[in-house]
């Protein structure tokens, strides 16, 4: 999702800083600022931000259950 937004606003000329971009949390939700992130892990190419230690360690266990497609 967040590429497919990423490619939307690019095709109208606008341009989002990861450092100023908002994440989800892919395991609780929660909304995180990548540039406040502490907790992160890469998965297929994509860099996931989670707001705790137990957030990145459930996805770590099992990313495809929470990465989606």
């Amino acid at each position: 999702m967040r590429k497919k937004l990423r490619s939307i606003l690019t095709t109208f000329g606008f341009h989002i800083e990861q450092e100023t971009e908002l994440f989800f949390d892919a395991v609780c939700g929660m909304e995180i600022l990548a540039v406040n992130a502490r907790y992160r892990s890469d998965h297929n190419g994509e860099t996931y931000y989670f707001c705790s230690p137990s957030c990145k360690s459930h996805f770590d266990s099992d990313p495809e259950k929470y990465a989606g497609s």
